[in-house]
């Protein structure tokens, strides 16, 4: 009899473990981003209108107010227009990124469809944002886990080896400018760059490159982290190395930031706002530190905070500053889901057929 009934307890014990099992599976399917990506859409509608009450009230409603009745809403179609040029410049740099070293060949239609992807909430809300988007349509394009990572590094890599330089010149015209009250703790940073170039062509040589870039089972974190960084700094160098085969790369990269930087001037224009262009280049390179593909949910409300505090810290008057930035994240995040909800059908395919372990299929370009 003690026997039945230690048999009946344990029964229930596994019945109620499973039922447990059960309701957390429920729990992660309702919270996960990937089949629910309306959720997070609702979740950066609230934090974008928390940032817009905070900021709000350090502004002042008066003169928000004051600056809204005075906008002039044709600079918006220059803002659009500027989308589109960073949209197309993104699409270039990701080909190029992928097929250099005999690596995967995107089609254009393909191609653009995954920037859309990246570009839109619905499916940058993880923690490596849209670059991991890049990672799996790579993948599913007959990259290795190893290759496919290398590249994604890489694009994230090209991003800054092209904002950057900008940004330093930027810097170095403002602190040459007798005239200029900006704070010059915001100018002055942007002079590490230099070494900061030094070490990546350094690191970058081919036989550093091959020895730090190797990466086995046994590597901690840090070591992976530091192996994966070197090898984006390789695949940037074979890049730069072969501008006739991928200077489109280069090319499609300064289109995408050129684009960022005009719909950002464009939208402060709209308000009123005039900025010098080095002053708007530093802005825009310091509040924008981590790009929207790099953060959760395209950095929904971390994005508009550290611009407008940008702008203000280079004496960029607070209300044109707030409401520009925001007009400007219309543009740049909101208007981008549209594409992105287009491209929904590529992105289940790529993550179906990669996680089954499905025929992979290399695309040929167009």
């Amino acid at each position: 009899m003690g026997r039945v009934a230690d048999y009946v307890r344990t029964l229930a014990l596994v019945a109620v473990h499973q039922y447990k099992m059960t309701i957390l599976r429920r729990i992660r399917q309702v919270l996960s981003v990937r089949r629910h990506p309306v959720a997070v859409v609702v979740g950066s509608i609230v934090v974008v209108f928390s940032a817009a009450v905070l900021l709000g009230d350090l502004a002042g409603h008066a003169p928000l107010l004051h600056t809204a009745s005075r906008v002039a809403p044709e600079w918006f179609a220059l803002c659009l227009v500027a989308q589109v040029i960073a949209y197309l410049g993104y699409v270039f740099a990701l080909r190029e990124t992928a097929r250099v070293d005999d690596g995967p060949r995107l089609d254009f239609r393909h191609a653009a469809n995954v920037v859309a992807a990246g570009f839109g909430a619905f499916f940058s809300a993880s923690a490596a944002g849209g670059f991991e988007v890049d990672y799996w349509a790579l993948r599913h394009a007959g990259a290795s886990r190893r290759e496919a990572l290398k590249r994604v590094f890489g694009l994230g890599t090209l991003e800054y080896a092209v904002l950057a330089p900008a940004a330093m010149f930027s810097a170095i015209a403002i602190l040459a400018d007798a005239s200029d009250n900006v704070r010059p703790s915001m100018s002055w940073p942007w002079l590490a760059v230099i070494p900061g170039a030094a070490f990546a062509v350094w690191a970058s040589q081919p036989h550093r490159a091959t020895r730090w870039g190797s990466i086995d089972n046994d590597s901690g974190r840090l070591r992976t982290a530091f192996g994966n960084f070197v090898a984006g700094l390789s695949v940037v160098r074979r890049l730069v190395q072969q501008p006739r085969a991928h200077g489109l790369a280069l090319v499609g990269t300064a289109m995408y930031w050129f684009g960022e930087i005009l719909c950002l001037w464009a939208a402060l224009m709209a308000f009123g706002a005039q900025v010098r262009v080095p002053v708007l280049i530093v802005g825009f390179a310091t509040g924008y530190v981590l790009t929207r593909r790099s953060l959760p949910a395209g950095g929904a409300g971390i994005a508009e905070v550290a611009l407008v505090f940008a702008l203000v810290w280079l004496h960029v008057a607070f209300a044109p500053a707030l409401l520009g930035v925001f007009a400007y994240r219309f543009f740049n995040f909101w208007l981008a889901l549209l594409p992105a909800f287009a491209a929904r059908g590529t992105m289940r395919t790529i993550r179906a057929e990669t996680a089954l372990g499905g025929k992979v299929h290399t695309r040929q370009a167009a």
